[in-house]
């Protein structure tokens, strides 16, 4: 389980560091740094020793975590409120990916991608999938025990609302680009439906399979509705 009141303080501290720091000409500046510097951490790939043109398959377990009306919220709140609410918004979520043992694929504007498992994780094929739906489970947990209250606590009374989506299948690992500039990204039909999963409302969404594979436990706290699409994930 994890510690709310550890994560709280540690996102707080960053939190007040970004406030410290907002520049009178912020807008004008990147608010994070640029994607390249995330994209090469695949688990047990790099670019450097792959080729262009060849691949590899791989099995993970994908979380997709994403901000509802984010665009709608960053053109009514303003682009200072914004970007604290971006500071507010990873630091817990990061903690909660760190503390299930999985990996950050991609950062988006108004959300970010995380794979669990694969060949080189020390997780297995059934605690992959049980860390995921947990991590998506938590994931909005902090959502609403700390990011919204930072906001809260600081006069920004609009919180965030995400949907997540988990899936697990078949991922291809490719190298893409030119000598100079290459890149290594990852693609299957496990991770569309993860990203298609996540717009859901205040909810964690997961396919068929992650369903139909939840590891069975004593006193199980975890069950799962059907809604036509996926299952949602409930914590009874």
């Amino acid at each position: 389980m994890i510690d709310i009141e550890k994560i709280y303080e540690e996102s707080y501290k960053h939190y007040n560091k970004a406030k410290k720091s907002l520049p009178i000409d912020f807008e004008k500046r990147a608010i994070f740094e640029n994607a390249s510097a995330l994209s090469d951490v695949v688990p047990g790939y790099s670019a450097e020793k792959l080729d262009f043109g060849s691949y590899d398959n791989d099995k993970f377990a994908v979380v997709f975590i994403d901000i509802r009306q984010s665009t709608n919220r960053a053109q009514i709140i303003g682009s200072e409120k914004t970007f604290l609410s971006m500071h507010a918004f990873f630091s817990p979520i990061l903690q909660v990916v760190e503390h299930y043992k999985g990996v950050v694929i991609d950062f988006m504007g108004d959300g970010l991608m995380a794979f669990f498992g694969g060949d080189s994780s020390e997780l297995t094929k059934d605690e992959s999938i049980k860390n995921a739906g947990l991590c998506g489970r938590d994931m909005l947990l902090v959502i609403s025990e700390v990011t919204n209250k930072i906001l809260e606590n600081d006069g920004i009374v609009w919180g965030l609302s995400c949907g997540v989506g988990v899936a697990y299948g078949d991922v291809i690992i490719t190298k893409i680009g030119t000598n100079e500039t290459f890149d290594v990204k990852a693609f299957g039909d496990c991770i569309n439906d993860a990203s298609k999963f996540s717009k859901g409302d205040n909810r964690v969404k997961v396919s068929k399979y992650i369903r139909n594979h939840w590891p069975a436990g004593k006193n199980g706290k975890i069950s799962f509705s059907d809604d036509g699409e996926g299952y949602i994930l409930h914590h009874v």
